[in-house]
């Protein structure tokens, strides 16, 4: 995906361009082809495009595909702010099942912010642009290098 397909909402361009490679470069984003569509200070929006490979009996997404796109968002809108992270935890409210072979999207933003966590909650809406689920985790803030990163 090319950097021009992702929107920077407001983000030092170099730094845009720095995480986005980077994005490129997850295995889990290939696997599951996960894909950025924006990142901006604190917030981030991804979609995925799930395959019956990821769907229950009936056809519906299993609760943790969307829980692995709600924890991606999240932790992406932490690193927008050049930290690297790690969850601690999270919970996820499932109000509507997904489906495979139908769009996904997480829109993630911080709710608070301090020296050692980080609290950033997500929104999962249909390819309808219905809310399906709502999530919220905690995560770590790791120390070192922002070169270095997973």
């Amino acid at each position: 995906m090319s950097t021009t397909e992702i929107e920077n909402r407001g983000i030092d361009n170099d730094f845009f361009n720095f995480l986005c490679k980077r994005w490129e470069s997850a295995p889990i984003h290939q696997t599951m082809d996960i894909r950025l569509i924006y990142l901006g200070p604190g917030e981030a929006g991804i979609k995925i495009s799930p395959g019956r490979e990821y769907t229950t009996i009936r056809g519906r997404l299993h609760g943790g595909m969307s829980a692995v796109l709600a924890d991606t968002a999240m932790g992406w809108a932490i690193i927008t702010t050049g930290h690297t992270c790690v969850t601690i935890d999270m919970y996820t409210n499932y109000f509507s099942p997904a489906y495979g072979e139908k769009d996904l999207i997480a829109e993630a933003h911080i709710i608070h912010s301090g020296r050692r966590t980080v609290v950033s909650e997500a929104a999962l809406y249909n390819d309808k642009g219905e809310l399906v689920a709502t999530s919220r985790g905690t995560f770590s803030l790791k120390r070192g290098n922002m070169e270095e990163f997973e």
